[in-house]
């Protein structure tokens, strides 16, 4: 067995980055399903509730079960397949499991105030740890000669089970060949393995298929290619900070807040606002003399509320708060978009300018 200083014997796969997001994004699902089932249902209980002598089983001792299953199937079968089942069972699992966390931390059980909180920072953390993924498989491209070669070895045994398309090839040959042309004995010999790995077959196209493709590009490219939406975002993202900040303050000279416990979660929710709100309008001031510069600001602002904010907000709102992250989320999204429409128009021109220069 390869071992390198670099990962010690474990080796990130090639699809690790996206089975994490995956994993996320399945138990956000999960635990938001189960809230509004719970809350739409009258949060049932079998056989009638535990006190009257009835059978209640926890849902938590699903999410464990679940858990366990994903676990099972990624340790049992190998390849790409079985990891993204994993990845699927585990997510559920998981997000069963989180949702009764206020059991475990408090006596006020399922409905301890903090508990959507405590939730809502456990994905952000799993969130960041899929970043940070993504960010090492970039770095891997430029890791040792040894652990380059033991991650395409790792898609050819997955091309070997059921075919490799053009994109994950193409991806493991450039690994191997990151440093120039592949000398040492391995490479070669994983070179011809990867090119003679036959190609995965082309899914069965659905009819609505390519309409959803055209629907989805033509949506970015509105999205992406409308200055106006940056003012939008810059407005959205200051009006979120003021409505927080002048609702607090309201109910606090009126007494509103007066039977209230959760000064903490107040304070922070506050003191983030506050901070978003100097940053969306600093983004906004910039919008007219530096379009890169105000976009920064303006992600930073809303990465002030997402990362942090929202923590107390759902604390203070429970999942009352939802319609406000989908909103920051949605404003992301849409400055995300235009960073990168930004970026490719840089390239491009850049490229057209480098051309001009070498035809003359």
């Amino acid at each position: 067995m390869f071992r390198t200083p670099l990962t010690n014997g474990f080796l990130r796969t090639a699809s690790a980055a996206a089975h994490l997001r995956l994993f996320v994004l399945v138990g956000v699902v999960t635990v938001l399903v189960t809230r509004a089932f719970l809350a739409l249902t009258g949060y049932p209980k079998l056989g009638g509730g535990a006190g009257n002598g009835g059978l209640h089983i926890s849902h938590m001792l699903w999410g464990g079960l679940l858990m366990l299953a994903g676990l099972l199937v990624m340790l049992v079968f190998t390849g790409a397949a079985s990891r993204r089942r994993g990845a699927v069972a585990g997510g559920v699992g998981f997000g069963l499991f989180i949702d009764e966390v206020g059991k475990l931390v408090a006596t006020d059980g399922y409905f301890y105030r903090p508990a959507p909180g405590i939730i809502y920072l456990t994905f952000v953390a799993l969130t960041g740890l899929a970043w940070w993924v993504t960010r090492m498989g970039r770095a891997d491209r430029a890791a040792s000669g040894t652990t380059r070669a033991a991650s395409a070895a790792d898609t050819a045994l997955q091309g070997i089970l059921c075919g490799l398309s053009a994109q994950d090839r193409s991806e493991a040959l450039d690994r191997l060949r990151a440093g120039g042309a592949p000398t040492a004995e391995l490479d070669k010999a994983l070179v011809a393995l990867l090119e003679a790995v036959p190609e995965c077959p082309a899914p069965r196209p659905h009819p609505y298929d390519a309409a959803l493709r055209r629907a989805y590009a033509w949506l970015v490219t509105q999205v992406s290619g409308t200055r106006g939406l940056i003012h939008l975002v810059a407005w959205g993202t200051t009006l979120q900070a003021v409505v927080l900040l002048v609702g607090v303050a309201s109910e606090g000279l009126t007494g509103g807040l007066a039977g209230e416990n959760q000064w903490a979660a107040i304070a922070g929710a506050f003191a983030c606002s506050l901070a978003s709100l100097v940053l969306s309008v600093r983004g906004t001031a910039l919008l007219r003399r530096d379009t890169n510069a105000a976009l920064r600001t303006l992600r930073a602002a809303l990465l002030v509320d997402l990362l942090l904010g929202q923590v107390f907000k759902f604390t203070i709102n429970q999942f009352s708060g939802v319609a406000g992250w989908l909103i920051s989320l949605a404003l992301l999204s849409v400055l995300s978009l235009q960073v990168t429409h930004r970026q490719a128009v840089r390239t491009k021109a850049s490229g057209s300018l480098a051309a001009t220069r070498q035809t003359v």
